[in-house]
């Protein structure tokens, strides 16, 4: 190309040709997907209210009728929420995560305290409650009180009790007068605040001996504590458990300080439903209320505004003496897993099923989630009529040419969800009963081939491979191969020869199916399984988890042992070809490719990189496998946890979504599927601001393309090919200085010049 000789055209027809202006989000941007709907605990400052969910942390700020959620990318340290703790005087919440590791949150900021989590314990090290008083936080844990100062941002102390050569458990802790209490499971200790030796056990005075209590709150003089139970109070500086409310249908939960009394959490064990009352100090109950779900704590604004923090239905208020209400949490999806996730064009379907690696059912009711134009819609057991109580376990799912949401579940069949808000229910008649489970129908992968019909793999079905035709008739077919599990297939993909890839858990290794291009006429159909050894398929282990077809065509295979390739899947089925393991060199050390690695997902961008998910986060490798190109981990990224469930790539955006047992998270990489022609064209950041030093993105390009960028004059600044159907540009020319302030064209043409382009941006100052 001469970019000289048509300079001048160009620049007569600027305004007509130029790359759209337009915003998105930069290269190397994460975005957490976490369910802020399930809430553990909640705090305030009397303007901003501080909510502790399942697996984050957001607030709503009264005032601005705004929310705010949180995530690793924001700052946050962890994942999965304990307890949460607000202290008046220093200003600070205090975040506790399951983990046992710690978080202070003040204006708008992060700062861990890990030193619990690091600390080396036999046992637990669960952090069950926090109690602030003059700027210190007292947190009870499963190795006793871990004092913070808050001020200091440090650990200033704790105090370990010890009976008998065994750690006692702290549930709770309170002050009252002069008077720390500590609440356990073998009674309720009380110790001199101004004591010099709070750390030695024998300084606690026990008042009980024999009562495991839970929870703890002060009012007034009066301490009150709560077994499973019972309720007990300690009146004044009294040296016993006085017992004042005995329910007798339902469980006592935990116990919250609130104006002229306190309030009592009670759950109903065999239902989600519970009930709060208040108590007066004379002991009379002057408040009660249903609240359905599983209430964990209440928090008393004032006497006509009351927080309730619910594990199953989120954070609740309460208006006076009126009805609870559901508030209405940050977006998000309906559970932290992701078993399996479609992403197109800015959309998402995440299905939140699963099960164990012996295939056992694990119950799932969380259904699916659907994110579309920026929102969540949720569809899960119970609350989505057509769910009823028995659609569980939804681990696969994929939409269709004309909208439709396909999701299987690997109990109750397969659902079918219509643009128009109708569905499709199939099970018995179409599926066969899995062969360990009788009355339930797994239906295990699902995928479309070239001519729109959707294949179907069936976990333990006599017909493990179903396809429901686009003329809406349906075929089955049985493949007559001995596995260890019989008839197990899952994880289904169809290649570019129409021939269809599917794996055999539990040891089978993996299956090739081909129809012979007449799905209706099982008389031509072959097929072959793969397994480990030489000469059988050479696998790297008969554990197969995943599969995925890259843009050469090749088959890639993740396994117990690392990964296969077949490089040749047209010749498979006749014997001659099989996979190929192998040998990489990274670094210093080269071995098979990914050898002793669980490989859990795998997925190829636009640009034909392979992204691997393991038990210990993901790598993002070159298209042969050769090099690494990026390795993500949860001490160097946002990732929510080291282990992947699914990776699932945005051809569009390039988003790559990460799903791990701990939450969805994605990624915008530098890499999106290429077109056969220049269409939509857009760069961004466009106009560049002054001072930017991210990646500059330029999208909507055939693929591969030869991608150049000059001044207005002609000046080569800078040169590049497209990672498939984007270019990525650090703003920088050749001599590594950011370009002067201005107006740079940018000239994309294909390998043989047949699809050109010419467009704009700005350099601002």
């Amino acid at each position: 190309m001469n970019i000289r000789n048509i300079l001048p055209c160009f620049i007569a027809c600027l305004s007509c040709c130029a790359v759209a202006i337009a915003q998105d989000r930069p290269i190397g941007y994460w975005r957490a997907h976490l369910p802020y709907n399930k809430a553990v605990g909640v705090a305030s400052d009397g303007t901003t209210v501080f909510v502790a969910a399942e697996q984050s942390f957001y607030t709503i700020n009264q005032a601005e009728n705004s929310v705010d959620a949180y995530s690793k990318v924001e700052g946050m340290s962890d994942v999965g929420m304990s307890c949460i703790g607000y202290d008046v005087t220093t200003k600070t919440v205090v975040l506790a995560y399951k983990n046992s590791n710690i978080d202070l949150f003040k204006d708008g900021s992060f700062y861990n305290l890990p030193d619990l989590k690091l600390k080396t314990v036999t046992g637990s090290k669960k952090i069950n409650n926090i109690y602030t008083e003059n700027g210190l936080a007292y947190l009870s844990t499963d190795i006793g009180i871990i004092v913070l100062n808050l001020d200091k941002q440090e650990v200033k102390e704790s105090y370990t009790f010890i009976k008998n050569s065994q750690t006692i458990p702290v549930t709770a802790f309170t002050a009252s007068g002069n008077f720390f209490y500590a609440a356990t499971p073998i009674g309720l200790y009380r110790a001199n605040k101004n004591s010099i030796s709070l750390q030695a056990f024998n300084t606690w005075t026990a008042i009980d001996s024999t009562v495991s209590l839970v929870s703890l709150a002060a009012r007034a003089d009066t301490v009150y504590t709560i077994s499973r139970d019972t309720l007990y109070v300690v009146e004044g500086t009294a040296t016993k458990l006085k017992p004042v409310y005995y329910p007798s249908d339902s469980t006592l939960v935990h116990l919250d300080a609130g104006i002229n009394g306190v309030w009592i959490i009670k759950n109903f064990d065999s239902t989600f439903n519970g009930k709060i009352l208040k108590i007066t100090p004379a002991y009379a109950i002057t408040d009660s209320f249903d609240t359905p779900g599983w209430a964990t704590q209440l928090l008393e604004e004032d006497e006509r505004k009351r927080w309730i923090a619910d594990r199953f239905s989120g954070l609740k208020r309460r208006d006076g003496p009126g009805d609870i209400y559901n508030t209405v949490p940050p977006p998000g999806p309906n559970a932290a897993t992701g078993f399996d996730v479609y992403a197109y064009n800015k959309e998402l379907i995440v299905a939140h099923g699963g099960y164990d690696n012996f295939w056992k059912f694990s119950n799932n009711g969380n259904g699916f989630s659907h994110f579309l134009d920026e929102d969540w819609k949720i569809y899960h057991l119970y609350d989505y009529k057509p769910f009823g109580d028995s659609m569980v376990d939804f681990t696969h799912v994929t939409k269709g040419s004309d909208g439709s949401i396909y999701a299987a579940s690997s109990q109750s069949g397969l659902f079918v969800l219509k643009p128009d808000g109708n569905y499709e229910i199939y099970k018995q008649g179409y599926f066969d009963e899995s062969y360990a489970a009788p009355g339930k129908y797994r239906v295990s992968g699902l995928a479309f081939d070239k001519d729109g019909n959707l294949w179907m793999t069936v976990f333990g079905g006599a017909h493990e491979l179903v396809t429901k035709m686009q003329d809406g008739t349906w075929q089955s077919f049985t493949v007559p191969y001995s596995r260890p599990f019989p008839h197990s297939a899952a994880h289904l993909i169809i290649d570019d020869n129409n021939l269809k890839w599917y794996a055999c858990p539990q040891g089978g290794g993996a299956m090739v199916y081909d129809d012979g291009g007449t799905p209706a006429n099982p008389a031509d159909d072959r097929y072959r399984q793969l397994v480990s050894g030489k000469g059988i398929g050479n696998l790297p282990d008969n554990e197969v988890y995943c599969l995925a077809k890259d843009k050469n065509g090749a088959i890639w295979i993740g396994t117990g042992n690392g990964i296969g390739i077949v490089n040749c899947p047209a010749q498979v089925i006749d014997g001659s070809c099989e996979a190929e393991i192998r040998i990489v060199q990274y670094d210093e050390f080269a071995g098979y490719l990914f050898a002793n690695e669980i490989v859990k997902a795998l997925a190829v961008d636009g640009a034909n990189r392979k992204w691997v998910g393991t038990n210990n986060g993901v790598w993002l490798l070159s298209p042969e496998g050769d090099k690494i190109i990026y390795r993500f981990t949860v001490a160097n990224s946002p990732l929510p946890s080291n282990s992947i469930q699914k990776i699932s790539i945005d051809p569009i955006t390039g988003d790559v979504y990460i799903s791990t047992d701990d939450g969805l998270i994605s990624y915008r990489s530098t890499a999106v599927e290429g077109g056969e022609k220049n269409e939509h064209v857009i760069s961004f950041p466009n106009p560049v601001p002054s001072g930017y030093k991210g990646s500059i993105a330029i999208k909507g390009l055939v693929e591969n393309a030869d991608v150049r960028i000059t001044d207005v004059s002609g000046q080569l600044v800078y040169r590049t090919k497209a990672f498939g159907g984007q270019a990525v540009w650090n703003g920088m020319d050749y001599t590594g200085r950011r370009p002067q302030s201005g107006v740079y064209l940018i000239f994309i043409t294909n390998k043989d010049g047949s699809q050109t382009h010419v467009g704009k941006m700005v350099f601002m100052e």
